[in-house]
């Protein structure tokens, strides 16, 4: 594991890139996890060349137009500013602005913000030096992703700016092949009617002459896979250590004096049955431990002398039922 937050800290060292890194990763396996404890606050705390960094997180989840995205960025890193952006490109000797700055200003116009010039500190759009975006959740977007990926080039290809995009290529790679498939399907079967090929008698059954179709007509993985090569120039494999980010998830409930005690005694026995499951899936281990904390506390309340052999029981029992619902129901195409 520290070897890559070394690569990733590497990369935002290095002067000069024109790539951006991908760190792919099974859902719920803790890479959001990952970036916040292990990444973020050490990128944060890096100086080059005097400048400290910033670094700008937004995730994709749900973003249905390319708009919403400059609409983040704009609220993560701008302040009020105004029209009086040629002021400071004449005083600053800027002939360009950069894509990043770009973003804020119409994100600004967009918003209708306007504000005394001498105020305003255009430098903090103008460096790009300094920043690192991270992209979360991109199989996760509304938004077709290859136009994502043209829209982040823009950042990283011309501006240079240090790019992390977070996700997880399986699930991706099913999006791209099952997007608007009654569509797909539709104008496929059409096609090999009107090529003659419909009615045609072959060893080729009618479903794989019509997925071939789709395929060849349809075929974003292709597209995804060039646009990919042009933008990432390294791509890292997360493979949590689940003891760490299970004791990280057992932190929240410090709180409850009680509750800490007793799941602090019985981690060995979470870490088992965690590992039971089989599903790598953290986000549904952080659900179940909700879930028993309310079973905790109601027993505690009622039931105060309970005996501790039960208690294990009713975890164990809380995070097996929980794995074998919500694991079954995501396997589905559900998220949790």
């Amino acid at each position: 594991m520290e070897d890559l937050v070394e690569s990733i800290l590497d990369y935002v060292r290095s002067d000069y890139t024109d790539y951006a890194i991908m760190i792919n990763g099974e859902w719920g396996s803790g890479k959001t996890y990952f970036w916040n404890n292990k990444i973020r606050n050490k990128i944060e705390s890096m100086q080059l060349n005097g400048k400290q960094y910033t670094t700008i997180y937004m995730s994709l989840y749900g973003i249905s137009n390319l708009e919403e995205i400059s609409k983040k960025i704009f609220i993560e890193t701008t302040q009020l500013m105004d029209k009086n952006v040629k002021r400071y490109m004449l005083a600053n000797n800027q002939t360009t602005i950069p894509e990043y700055a770009k973003t804020g200003l119409d994100m600004a116009n967009f918003f209708g913000v306007t504000q005394n010039g001498d105020r305003v500190d255009y430098s903090d759009f103008f460096t790009t030096d300094d920043k690192v975006l991270c992209f979360d959740d991109l199989e996760r977007a509304n938004v077709d992703v290859i136009d994502i990926l043209g829209y982040i080039n823009n950042f990283v290809e011309h501006d240079h700016i240090k790019t992390i995009i977070i996700c997880n290529e399986k699930e991706l790679s099913t999006k791209l092949k099952s997007s608007n498939l009654e569509m797909k399907t539709f104008i496929a079967t059409y096609l090999l009617d009107k090529e003659g090929d419909l009615a045609k008698t072959t060893d080729k059954p009618m479903v794989e002459k019509i997925q071939d179709k789709i395929e060849y007509v349809f075929d974003k993985a292709n597209d995804y896979e060039r646009i990919k090569e042009k933008l990432i120039g390294e791509t890292f494999e997360y493979a949590p250590e689940f003891n760490y980010i299970i004791n990280g998830l057992l932190m929240r409930y410090e709180t409850n004096e009680e509750l800490i005690r007793f799941l602090r005694e019985n981690t060995g026995m979470i870490i088992s049955t965690f590992n039971k499951s089989g599903t790598r899936n953290l986000r549904i281990l952080k659900h179940a431990l909700n879930d028993f904390k309310k079973v905790f506390e109601m027993v505690s309340k009622y039931y105060p002398n309970t005996n501790n052999r039960v208690l294990q029981t009713m975890l164990i029992f809380t995070i097996a039922v929980s794995f074998e619902i919500k694991a079954r129901k995501s396997n589905k195409g559900q998220v949790y």
